[in-house]
């Protein structure tokens, strides 16, 4: 199923806490993300990005009230600077991977189509890899 629908995991060996992650269009790697134990939305995993940010969107589903955040945290994307608001997310889930209080950022409204999830979120795996057009992430155990 993971190789026919985008951002749907391959669990690694039962009880384990390892997700293979099929490239998509464009050399991607998109992945089923869970926020807060809210319905899992599509997230590009991005190496380049140094937190996980979300569209206002995603934020809204999380449960976070956008409406209360500040966009005051520059931030240097690919379009040029901008800014972001500093939040918490409680449960970031990636299949059997799931990690607490993790710290993210939320894009102004219109400014983000795809949440990202960044190293805010990668640096807590034991380790992520690509090999054979997979990415294979792994979460301590």
């Amino acid at each position: 199923m993971a190789n026919l629908v985008p951002g749907v995991v391959s669990e690694g060996v039962t009880g384990s806490r390892e997700v293979t992650v099929p490239r998509g269009g464009g050399g991607t790697y998109m992945v089923r993300v869970a926020l807060n134990g809210a319905r899992a939305t599509p997230m590009l995993v991005d190496t380049g990005a140094s937190a996980l940010v979300l569209t206002e969107a995603d934020a809204r589903r999380a449960g976070i009230r956008v409406e209360d955040l500040s966009f005051s945290v520059p931030v240097q994307t690919a379009n040029g600077p901008a800014l972001t608001a500093s939040t918490t997310v409680q449960t970031v889930a990636v299949g059997p991977i799931v990690e607490r209080n993790v710290r993210a950022l939320v894009a102004r409204p219109g400014a983000l189509t795809t949440s990202l999830l960044g190293h805010t979120f990668l640096d807590r795996l034991e380790s992520y890899e690509v090999r054979g057009g997979r990415m294979v992430l792994r979460g301590r155990n």
